[in-house]
């Protein structure tokens, strides 16, 4: 159905007010135009699809103008819409901050905690944190989304994750803000029982002559190695690739190749004299370990808790602080 704005009743001006002031209608809108699609939204809010309608519907009428260009499945902001969404957006937040104010801070924390991070992170300094996160929080419900880097901005816009850890350039988009950004070392490594890796220094042209175990291609740290090979003019075509960078160490054990990956990530393998770091000649890869939320998007305390988690185990981490 298609609404006449200009011929229908217009409210008077506080009555307007008292009217789309109605958060659930705020929060319903938001929804729509982070998702983009009126369904999508009614899964995000355990609504059903004819009542995200009616409840748009309504707030169009109380403001007595289209929100939305409805063209088949698509649905799109419409210039009142592009206008009314930031301050959508504040209300609903100043509506969480003011809620977050009157809870004491000795109160056990209570709500969700969505976090979304990449594969190689979740396999290796996650579940340590996440283990006293709960400890210490048993009543935050925490989601967890394991997603490639374009994936985890992609949630982040829409607000469907809260916090995102990754590897990968620094962040300069002002969009985000970064609460943790180190720099951490990546590193060639192989079995100690590998050719190289008794070698006190090793050329690039010769480790890239054997076999070679990456990540996925464009992946993060894979996409700096490649671009810095490029820039000399070199190239890599890897025996085996992997998202799971739990396979790829296991692999190395197995001595079935060489990899490059973030120090960190095999620390406990060099500990235990099972792989070998391969000192290769004037070729040096660095790597931003990154937390990012949102810009103007609320922390409440289970995101402030966890963040502070993140960072005492970030100091503890093979890193180095790009101002060292």
């Amino acid at each position: 159905m298609l609404w006449d704005y200009k011929n229908i009743y217009q409210p008077y001006k506080g009555e307007v007010m008292e009217n789309f002031l109605d958060l659930k209608k705020l929060n319903t809108f938001v929804k729509i135009a982070e998702s983009g699609s009126f369904y999508k939204a009614s899964i995000m809010l355990g609504y059903s699809p004819a009542a995200v309608s009616i409840q748009i519907q309504q707030l169009e009428f109380d403001l007595g103008m289209r929100l939305f260009d409805r063209l088949g499945k698509q649905v799109r902001l419409t210039d009142h819409g592009k206008q009314f969404y930031p301050y959508a957006e504040k209300i609903l937040m100043l509506n969480e901050e003011a809620k977050e104010s009157l809870i004491r801070t000795d109160d056990m924390l209570t709500g969700e905690l969505r976090i979304g991070t990449i594969d190689s992170i979740c396999d290796t300094l996650f579940p340590q944190v996440l283990a006293e996160f709960y400890e210490k929080n048993p009543n935050v419900n925490v989601e967890v989304r394991v997603c490639t880097p374009s994936e985890l901005f992609e949630g982040i816009k829409h607000n469907n994750i809260d916090i995102m850890l990754l590897l990968d350039k620094p962040s300069v988009s002002k969009d985000y803000v970064a609460d943790i950004q180190i720099e951490t070392e990546v590193v060639f490594c192989a079995s100690r029982k590998h050719p190289l890796a008794c070698k006190n220094e090793i050329e690039l042209s010769e480790i890239l002559s054997y076999p070679c175990i990456l990540t996925e291609k464009n992946a993060s740290y894979r996409y700096i190695f490649e671009s810095k090979l490029s820039e000399l003019g070199l190239g890599i075509k890897p025996s085996i690739e992997s998202q799971n960078t739990n396979l790829i160490i296991k692999l190395l054990c197995n001595n079935m190749g060489y990899s490059v990956l973030p120090r960190f990530l095999i620390e406990p393998k060099l500990r235990d004299n099972t792989l070998a770091v391969l000192p290769i000649k004037d070729f040096h890869i660095k790597v931003n370990y990154q937390v990012l939320h949102k810009k103007d998007k609320f922390v409440n305390r289970q995101m402030e808790s966890f963040i502070n988690m993140l960072e005492k185990q970030a100091g503890i981490l093979q890193v180095s602080n790009p101002q060292d």
